[in-house]
Parts: structure tokens; sequence; C-alpha cells
């Protein structure tokens, strides 16, 4: 039962990605429409957990779905699947960590009363290209700390 299970759930794929319709599909496989939509949902999810920062409508493109591209979206947040915008992360530099090294190394002895009087400040850096806010796909109330939910920026020091 599991290996016919996978044979018809491989058709189901292969006709999908042809591009013919869940009723059309369901009716060459003698399957019911929502174990196509099942199939379709699930490759919508796969797709979109091998690249986050891809869109619906290449979704709908990439997997022949004939579907508008807020279904695509639609199904995504069914499944527990946002859109959010990317955390935009500097690249440490080799140069970076030896200059945090220097400045720890410098003021490890300093007491409470010097740190007391030190203000730190955050810089801001500038881009004379700006293409947006990078969004992207993720799991809704998971940790996007990691480097798949990030986008990085290349600065220099």
């Amino acid at each position: 039962m599991a290996q016919q299970r996978l044979t018809t759930r491989g058709q189901i794929i292969a006709l999908l990605e042809e591009g013919l319709t869940m009723r059309a599909i369901a009716d060459r496989l003698a399957v019911s429409t929502s174990t196509v939509k099942r199939e379709e949902d699930a490759a919508i999810i796969v797709a979109i957990q091998n690249n986050p920062f891809s869109n619906a409508g290449a979704i709908r493109e990439a997997l022949h779905l004939d579907v508008c591209a807020q279904t695509v979206r639609s199904r995504l947040l069914e499944a527990g699947i946002q859109r959010r915008v990317s955390a935009i992360k500097e690249r440490l530099t080799d140069q970076h960590r030896t200059g945090r090294l220097q400045f720890a190394q410098q003021y490890v002895g300093e007491d409470l009363e010097f740190w007391s009087r030190v203000v730190f400040t955050d810089e801001k850096t500038f881009a004379s290209t700006n293409h947006g806010k990078i969004h992207m796909w993720r799991p809704i109330a998971r940790d996007t700390t990691g480097p798949k939910y990030s986008s990085w920026l290349e600065v220099g020091m």
C-alpha cells in the first residue's frame, strides 16, 4: 500500500509539473481532487523550503501550477509559513575580528568606574544602490536567527 501511495504521489507531481489541472489529474489517476491538492501543497512547501527568498509567482511558474500567485501565498499561510522582511547582517571580516580582539585586550583590566563613563554608539551604513527590502518565507514563530533566514551585507572597515 505504501509503495502504491508513493507511485501515485510521484505521478501527481509529474502531472502537476506538466501543467495539468487538479481535476484533470484526479480524473486521470482516479483519485480525489483533495489528494491532488495535498500533493500540490506539499510541492509548494518544499519549493519554499529550498529557496525561502523566492516569491509566490516564481514558485507558481517553477511548479507549472494552474493557480494565481495569491493562491500560492494562501497555501503557504495555511501551512504556517509567512512572508517577512529578511534580517540584514554585516559579515565580519578578519579585519573586524582583529579590531574587536585588540579592543578587548586593550581594555580588559579597566574597572567599573571607567566603563560607567563610556558611551557606545552604533554606526549606520548608507548605500547608493538600494533595491528595497528583501523578503523571504519562514515558519511562523520559529527561531529565525540562523543564516538561512538572513541576507548578508558586505561592508568595509
